[in-house]
């Protein structure tokens, strides 16, 4: 077995245009499942086995007529975080590197973030959680509150704010 597993070869009646094409079908058909940044593009098309001069050109394609376009990305994954995952900045902070998203552009998409938007979020993910907690110690459901809230990438004053909030 040779370790080429995953990687294409390319035949030698391929044309560049050719691989283009294919470079590019494939990009719009990854962008068909879900939205995508630039450096996610790159990687799954560098992984497909296209070079990285095909690649450049699709990703050029791309971003001229807006099929990808990180920053209507990165205001898409703080809105589903905020809203369905209940994650504080940092969390938020963490999901948009993870996508691909570059260090600027996730500063200046949290900066649109208020506090009372992440404060509802706690709020609502502490609700949640308190549910589950029912019938234990008063001390022991405060911790848990906390470190869950914590592990969602909430700060500590909006932790103690929403902890005194539902009187813990």
């Amino acid at each position: 077995m040779n370790g080429s597993r995953g990687r294409k070869i390319r035949k030698a009646d391929d044309s560049p245009e050719a691989e283009y094409l294919k470079a590019k079908a494939y990009a719009l058909k990854l962008l068909s499942y879900r939205s995508r940044s630039r450096k996610e593009i790159v990687e799954k098309l560098g992984k497909k086995g296209f070079s990285q001069g095909e690649t450049e050109r699709v990703i050029s394609y791309l971003k001229n007529t807006e099929f990808i376009k990180d920053e209507t990305l990165a205001r898409q994954i703080l809105r589903t975080a905020l809203e369905r995952k209940n994650l504080g900045r940092q969390g938020i902070k963490m999901l948009l590197s993870k996508r691909g998203i570059e260090k600027d552009l996730i500063k200046e998409t949290l900066s649109g973030l208020t506090d009372e938007e992440e404060q509802d979020a706690a709020l609502r993910l502490a609700e949640k959680k308190l549910k589950n907690l029912k019938g234990q110690q008063k001390n022991t459901i405060k911790q848990k509150l906390w470190r869950a809230l914590q592990r969602k990438g909430f700060p500590a004053d909006i932790i103690n704010s929403v902890l005194k909030s539902i009187n813990l």
